[in-house]
């Protein structure tokens, strides 16, 4: 049993939503009920009430609930006491940072941060974005560095945790030229020679915002998604 599965359920007992569910907690909502469906397995019962809408819990899931919620309290106040002797024995920065981003862009970040205000002690800890936002909410890390899109927002509480932009990513497409410097291929196809297209991985945070964009289009995108 692992200890986001309790996260996930805590997630659907509150909001008794599934695709809401999912979107708090940065996953697809297939990827959500499997994870629900492995808790249940590891439980041996069912927990959710299916046949209702909205969604509750049976009374396993409620028993289940009630103990979920002083078993991660009691685990992330663990954490944070750990990571309090750990802080104030190496007074090293931790930071949370989306695998993308890890490699680039936190390393000349850093860099640049480090010639402005002396030696940074900091650990890096390269992470999914779901896990790298809960992390933070955890307590776990000090500061979290994520990709920000007004369609794809980080659902994080803003009177609890201070933001500010450290960046701006420009998505666009991107194509090999033919032998005389043209573009390959060129948008926006057609449902008879649709485009080949390499997109991000489904459950990817930059995978959604560039599907979301796409629809968002005026002109209708034909492509052919080959990996």
């Amino acid at each position: 049993m692992e200890t986001k599965w309790l996260e996930d359920f805590v997630s659907l007992a509150e909001t008794r939503s599934f695709s809401r569910s999912a979107q708090l907690r940065h996953v697809t909502q297939p990827a959500f009920s499997r994870r629900i469906q492995s808790l249940e397995a590891w439980a041996g019962t069912d927990l959710v009430d299916r046949s209702s809408y909205p969604t509750r819990l049976t009374p396993a899931g409620q028993t289940l609930y009630d103990q979920a919620l002083e078993m991660l309290q009691a685990l992330q106040s663990t954490r944070a006491m750990l990571r309090a002797h750990t802080a104030a024995a190496q007074d090293v920065i931790e930071f949370a940072v989306p695998h993308t981003l890890a490699f680039t862009f936190f390393p000349s970040w850093l860099s640049g941060l480090r010639e402005i205000s002396g030696p940074i002690k900091s650990r890096l800890i390269a992470l999914n974005v779901h896990d790298a936002v809960m992390r933070l909410v955890e307590g776990s890390c000090d500061l979290l560095i994520a990709y920000h899109h007004a369609a794809q927002p980080i659902q994080l509480d803003a009177e609890r945790y201070e933001m500010m932009p450290l960046g701006r990513e420009l998505l666009a497409p991107y194509v090999r030229p033919n032998e005389q410097g043209a573009p390959l291929y060129a948008l926006p196809g057609t449902a008879s020679q649709p485009v080949p297209y390499l997109a991000y991985a489904p459950g990817a945070y930059l995978g959604r915002a560039v599907d979301q964009l796409v629809k968002q289009g005026g002109t209708p995108v034909h492509l052919d998604r080959i990996y």
